[in-house]
């Protein structure tokens, strides 16, 4: 099958890629630490050091919550809006990430050593930031798109559960619209990796007319885009059931497991770095295949013969 000899091209070199995977990594904590800390200590500054507090940190729990909710309910609107902005911040430090990614997936470092990676992928990071900003703008018709398919599935599936009396058919039909919602939200996804893929192969300032090719590219080459995104979407499901299962077999109650839990939670944050390089790449190396040539703004190299016979003449 053709997405499994991309799939493991991808793993291959998201393997090869070591000191980008451990590069992301790095980037994620600092984030990740920016967020707790900044999180953590506004929440106790609002909240006070109680012991709803510190339980509400630790664990999620749904009478805690709303037990806050009832008594600080001023104090919590301010929390909710640290984490959107939060959220935001992360999803412009993500869209930069991309663009790292990409551009050195795209200029491999063996043909050039002098190429390091850190200035490379933060050179391609800023260089398709503004770019993939906008493609970010664009892309929210595709969501919209979405979200008036789900409007149009309840409408149509909505009289079937009136009334409620039917309770088996009731869950089928709220399963059936899930999985229909995540096939569609993984479908964009997947249509804006290859918006992005394309943009930086042909090193365009265009961001519209690459999003709408996508769209074409993933529905002519639909099976295959779709097996090469869900193998690596069960891979990440696979390390993310074996991470949960470490994770609850750890006693952290003593200090030495409390470090193993937190040595298994970076291995985590290094494995979805590890699969998101490896699904990139097989997503970039099917695009150059299956796609048309394009063009990168690179000097097409002249041969030898004929470089000679101008110098002759």
């Amino acid at each position: 099958m053709k997405a499994l000899k991309y799939y493991f091209q991808g793993i291959k070199k998201a393997t090869s890629e070591g000191k980008l995977v451990w590069l992301l990594w790095l980037v994620n904590v600092l984030f990740a630490s920016l967020i707790y800390f900044q999180f953590s200590d506004y929440m106790n500054q609002v909240l006070s050091r109680s012991a709803v507090a510190e339980n509400f940190l630790k664990t999620f729990d749904m009478n805690t919550f709303f037990e806050l909710l009832t008594h600080n309910g001023e104090k919590l609107n301010v929390i909710v809006s640290l984490a959107i902005f939060l959220l935001i911040g992360y999803i412009f430090v993500s869209v930069f990430l991309n663009g790292g990614i990409l551009f050195t997936l795209i200029h491999p470092r063996k043909t050039d050593e002098r190429r390091r990676l850190a200035p490379l992928f933060f050179e391609g990071g800023g260089k398709f930031f503004g770019r993939f900003v906008r493609l970010l703008i664009y892309s929210l018709t595709l969501w919209l798109g979405i979200i008036v398919i789900i409007l149009i599935l309840n409408m149509i599936l909505k009289p079937l559960t009136k009334g409620g009396t039917n309770e088996v058919l009731m869950f089928y039909l709220i399963l059936i619209q899930l999985v229909i919602a995540f096939l569609l939200v993984f479908l964009v996804k997947m249509i804006v990796d290859y918006a992005r893929i394309k943009i930086v192969v042909g090193d365009t300032r265009k961001v519209f007319r690459p999003l709408f090719q996508a769209v074409g590219f993933v529905f002519r080459k639909l099976g295959s885009t779709l097996a090469i995104y869900y193998l690596f979407l069960l891979t990440a499901a696979a390390v993310f059931v074996l991470y949960w299962l470490v994770q609850k077999a750890v006693n952290t109650q003593a200090l030495l497991p409390i470090l193993f839990a937190f040595l298994i939670g970076q291995i985590f944050i290094l494995s979805r770095g590890w699969i998101k390089v490896g699904l990139q790449a097989s997503q970039m190396n099917f695009f150059q295949s299956a796609g048309p040539p394009q063009k990168t703004g690179k000097p097409v190299p002249v041969p030898a013969e004929k470089n000679s016979e101008s110098q002759t003449t």
